[in-house]
């Protein structure tokens, strides 16, 4: 008899607790990371990148962006920025522009000890208008 009380009290428990276990899950707020990405379905721009690397005191920037067939012109421009006082701040800043099917600055710049990363904007027109946006390397301390 005690052990079909046992037995019964132990099923309920589990009952009980994968039942609730969805609804805690639900309550438990998620990170940026953990959210499903946005995809934007672009017409003219095909692929875009910002990168950083440093090595040695040597920053290597590189900006690049693809247009699809549909695109015509293409401008691109990246910055390097470093972080001070709780913001972001210009250090230096080139650009490029194409009417060919990709535009891309890839260039070095000389830096000290800091955070640094690198904004690429980048925008491509076409026959009904433009498509632009901003990307963010990997920050990179040195």
């Amino acid at each position: 008899m005690l052990s079909k009380k046992i037995i019964s009290f132990t099923a309920s428990a589990l009952i009980v607790f994968y039942a609730a276990c969805p609804a805690l899950a639900a309550s438990t707020p998620r990170s940026t990371k953990e959210s499903s990405p946005i995809h934007v379905d672009y017409v003219y721009i095909n692929r875009a990148s910002s990168t950083l690397s440093i090595s040695n005191g040597t920053a290597h920037i590189f900006g690049y962006v693809q247009r699809t067939t549909s695109g015509k012109r293409i401008y691109v421009e990246s910055t390097l920025e470093s972080y001070s006082g709780g913001s972001w701040n210009e250090v230096a800043s080139w650009s490029a522009s194409s009417s060919s099917y990709s535009a891309s600055v890839s260039k070095t710049y000389r830096v000290s000890g800091g955070t640094y990363r690198v904004a690429t904007y980048y925008s491509v027109s076409g026959s009904s208008g433009s498509e632009s946006d901003t990307l963010y390397s990997k920050t990179v301390s040195c």
